[in-house]
C-alpha cells in the first residue's frame, strides 16, 4: 500500500484587512467594568494598552459570533449588527459567507466549524441541489480523515485502452499510453483577471509541494517558471505551438484551446505536440449549449483529456439568464452520459471547472461524471480577494498582495487544499468510497432534487 498522502497546512495570517459578517460597537454607556474581558475566550475585548481604566474598540476579526458579550454586559453598552462591506459583497452565487469560510480554509487549513448548527435551504440551484449518499458515516472508526483504512484521492491522467491485445505467446501487443498521476483530484487554473508574477509564482510552488498542476497562458511564462516546468501546464491556442516549442519541449502536459482546427484537426495536433516532446494533450472546451457533441467527437477522435469550462457561476458560457441555461452539474451529466452511450467513458479523461467554490463541489462534481476539477477563484478569495457579480464579475485583490513574502501566498494556497482534502476524504468515508477513481459518475451516491421532486410531485402539479 501506498504512504498515506498528507497535506502539511500551517497558520499563516495575511496582515491584510477583510470584511468580517458583523461589527460590534461599544456604546458611550460603556462603564469600563471589564466583565465583556471575562466572558469572551476569543479575545475580541481587550483593555486600552495606551490607558488600561478604559476598554479598546472591539477585535471583531476574531469574534465567532457566540453574542454572550452582548448577553453578559450589565450597561447593554455592546451593539452587534450586520457589516455593511459583508452584505455589499460576493452575489446570488459566490455569497459573502462563501467568500469568507476560503478566506479562513486559507488561514490555516482547518474546516470552521460555527457549532450553531445550519440554518440556511436544504436545498437551492447548481451544486446545492445535490445531496451526497451518507450511509457509510455511522463507521467513523473505519472512515474519513481519521479512519483505519486507506482512501486514495490520486488521478492518472492520459487516455486509457478500453481492452488489450496479446499476441499468441502471450506477449503485450496494444501500445499502454503514457499517464501522470497527481494526488488530488484538482488542478489550479489562472484566472482572466490579470495577476502579478509573484501570485502566479505562487501558485506554482503551491502546486509543486501538492504534487498537481497549474495551468498557465503560455504568453505569460518566463524564465522564473523554467525550474517549476514539472508542475505547470502551459495553455495556448493551435497557431502558438510552433512558436513556443521550448516550453512545450520541457512539460510533462499542455492545453490547447479548441476551435475548429483542433476539432478537425485533432490526430495531426497530438502528433505535432508528440514531435516537439512527450506531452499529454488537454484539449479546452467552452461549457456552450450542445457542448457534450464537441467533447463526443474529441473523444471518438483520440483525445487523452478534454477540459470543459463553464463560466464563474458554473452557467453555460454566453447562454442566457434563466431557466434556458445549464449548471456545470448538468452538464458534466450529458457530457458523461453520452461518452456512456458511445462506449467512451473509459478512455478519455474529462475536467470540469467554472462555479467549483467548495470542497463539496468537487466531489459533486465528480459524481456528475467528471474524473477532477480545476480552480481559479476559490485561490484568489483564500488571498483576500472579493469577488463582486454585479453586473458582471469582478475580482478586488487586496492592495500590497504582490509586496507578501512568497511563502506566505503560497502557503495559504497549501492551506485551502489541505482543508478541501480533509471534506474529500469525509464525503468519500461517509459514502464508502476508497478510491477517488471510483467517484467519477457515481450519481447513485447522489440525489438529485429536481428529480425527486418530478417523481414525487410532478404528476400532481402537471399542466
Amino acid at each position: 500500500m501506498p504512504k498515506k498522502y498528507h497535506i502539511h497546512p500551517k497558520a499563516t495570517p495575511l496582515e491584510l484587512d477583510y470584511f468580517f459578517k458583523f461589527k460590534i460597537v461599544r456604546g458611550e454607556n460603556c462603564i469600563n467594568c471589564g466583565k465583556c474581558t471575562k466572558v469572551c475566550i476569543y479575545q475580541a475585548h481587550k483593555r486600552s494598552e495606551a490607558d488600561p481604566r478604559i476598554m479598546a474598540d472591539p477585535n471583531t476579526v476574531v469574534c465567532k459570533n457566540c453574542f454572550r458579550c452582548i448577553q453578559e454586559c450589565p450597561r447593554g453598552a455592546l451593539e452587534k449588527s450586520l457589516d455593511k462591506v459583508y452584505l455589499n459583497t460576493g452575489g446570488a452565487y459566490w455569497k459573502p459567507d462563501m467568500l469568507l469560510t476560503l478566506y479562513k480554509q486559507s488561514e490555516d487549513g482547518n474546516v470552521p466549524v460555527s457549532g450553531a448548527g445550519y440554518r440556511g435551504p436544504f436545498t437551492g440551484t447548481g451544486f446545492d441541489s445535490m445531496w451526497t449518499d451518507m450511509s457509510e458515516i455511522v463507521r467513523p472508526t473505519r472512515d474519513g480523515i481519521h479512519g483505519r483504512e486507506y482512501i486514495s484521492t490520486s488521478i492518472d491522467l492520459g487516455r486509457r485502452l478500453n481492452h488489450l491485445v496479446f499476441g499468441a505467446e502471450g506477449q503485450l501487443i496494444s501500445k499502454v499510453p503514457d499517464t501522470v498521476e497527481i494526488s488530488l483530484p484538482i488542478m489550479f487554473d489562472t484566472p482572466a483577471e490579470k495577476l502579478s508574477s509573484s501570485i502566479k509564482l505562487a501558485m506554482v510552488k503551491a502546486a509543486a509541494e501538492l504534487n498537481t498542476f497549474v495551468i498557465i497562458p503560455v504568453a505569460d511564462i518566463t524564465a522564473e517558471f523554467e525550474k517549476h516546468s514539472d508542475n505547470i501546464i502551459p495553455r495556448m491556442t493551435a497557431s502558438e505551438i510552433d512558436t513556443h516549442k521550448e516550453i512545450i519541449k520541457k512539460a510533462r502536459i499542455v492545453s490547447v484551446d479548441c476551435d475548429n482546427s483542433v476539432l478537425n484537426g485533432l490526430a495531426d495536433l497530438k502528433d505535432k505536440i508528440k514531435k516537439i516532446g512527450n506531452a499529454l494533450c488537454i484539449i479546452r472546451v467552452p461549457a456552450v449549449k450542445d457542448v457534450e457533441y464537441t467533447v463526443n467527437k474529441l473523444a471518438h477522435d483520440g483525445a487523452e483529456i478534454i477540459h470543459v469550462v463553464a463560466d464563474y457561476r458554473g452557467q453555460e458560457i454566453n447562454s442566457p439568464a434563466g431557466s434556458g441555461s445549464r449548471h456545470l452539474k448538468d452538464i458534466i451529466r450529458s457530457v458523461h452520459l453520452r461518452l456512456v452511450e458511445d462506449k467512451l467513458r473509459d478512455e478519455v479523461i474529462i475536467m470540469a471547472s467554472g462555479g467549483i467554490a467548495l470542497a463539496e463541489h468537487v466531489t459533486k462534481a465528480m459524481l456528475c461524471g467528471a474524473d477532477l476539477t480545476a480552480i481559479d477563484l476559490p485561490l484568489m478569495v483564500g488571498l483576500g480577494g472579493r469577488i463582486y457579480e454585479e453586473q458582471k464579475q469582478i475580482l478586488v485583490l487586496p492592495e500590497g498582495l504582490s509586496k507578501l513574502p512568497n511563502s506566505v501566498i503560497t502557503q495559504r494556497m497549501v492551506n485551502l487544499m489541505a482543508a478541501w482534502h480533509s471534506q474529500i476524504l469525509e464525503m468519500m468515508g461517509a459514502m464508502g468510497i476508497r478510491e477517488a477513481r471510483r467517484l467519477r459518475g457515481e450519481s447513485g451516491r447522489a440525489i438529485f432534487f429536481e428529480e425527486i421532486d418530478r417523481d414525487t410531485f410532478g404528476k400532481l402539479f402537471l399542466k
